[in-house]
């Protein structure tokens, strides 16, 4: 089932009879800036025997370039993924967030922590700096609407991918260049405001009381060095909490790796 109402974003729901009798954990994904759900076509045929996974086109990215409205923030886009499972019956999830996925994942947990099972973290920082500087996603906001295209962000493509992956997997050059540039400038440079906006959340992840998967790529070049200790060394000792690296792989793991990527969330969300 997707989403068909104008007032939520775009989602998809791999088993929309889940809320009626079903024991299956859900799982809900979010991807990076600037591309949409579709990065997570490949990791789908991995998860469905195990999970209902119900994954979001964020505002003003993909389909869901008409929910660019308002004030841009990441907590508009939380409680824009807080309405479509509202919209899907679902009361509870694990939430996989990846890159600025990560920011409304934790921005989820902040709002409504007794809907969140689980964190799975990719790829992501609870701190307020690189990638996303503030000033700089100001200034590509700025561009975006200037030009009128998505040029400002076309180096999402090599940060988005490893070394390996862009070597061995020329297809999916192609597909998140795709992405890119099929996204909607204005929509992109909303989410660009938002990110510069957006709030430490590093309390959130320190109190977040549910089981937390950091899974983070060995070839990432985004998230500065040390970023996935920091987080891990903020969880108290009595939180469970998973760290796990994938080899030869960058930003953007379910798509690279998608197999892998699905057992290390797997293992979590089925467990919590």
């Amino acid at each position: 089932m997707t989403s068909a109402r104008t007032d939520l974003p775009w989602y998809d729901d791999s088993d929309p009879a889940g809320g009626s009798g079903s024991t299956r954990p859900v799982l809900v994904l979010l991807h990076a800036f600037p591309l949409d759900s579709t990065t997570f076509d490949r990791v789908l045929p991995h998860l469905a025997a195990a999970v209902r996974v119900v994954r979001v086109d964020l505002p003003g990215l993909g389909r869901s370039v008409d929910q660019a409205v308002g004030e841009p923030s990441v907590e508009a886009m939380a409680r824009a993924v807080l309405r479509a499972l509202d919209d899907a019956g679902v009361e509870r999830a694990a939430v996989h967030g990846v890159s600025t996925g990560g920011y409304v994942a934790l921005a989820l947990a902040d709002l409504a922590p007794e809907r969140v099972t689980a964190l799975l973290l990719s790829s992501t920082t609870p701190w307020v700096g690189a990638p996303d500087l503030p000033a700089d996603r100001l200034a590509v906001a700025g561009e975006l609407e200037r030009r009128g295209d998505t040029e400002p962000v076309a180096d999402a493509v090599e940060g988005g991918l490893g070394e390996t992956a862009r070597a061995d997997q020329p297809d999916l050059v192609r597909l998140v260049a795709g992405i890119v540039r099929a996204a909607d400038p204005h929509g992109v440079a909303w989410v660009a405001r938002a990110l510069a906006a957006r709030a430490d959340t590093s309390a959130v992840l320190a109190g977040f009381a549910g089981p937390v998967l950091l899974l983070y790529g060995e070839e990432d070049t985004e998230v500065p060095a040390g970023t996935v200790e920091q987080m891990a060394a903020l969880r108290p000792a009595s939180l469970v909490t998973t760290v796990e690296v994938l080899p030869r792989t960058g930003h953007l793991l379910a798509l690279e790796r998608p197999a892998e990527a699905a057992r290390a969330m797997l293992d979590l969300v089925v467990g919590a």
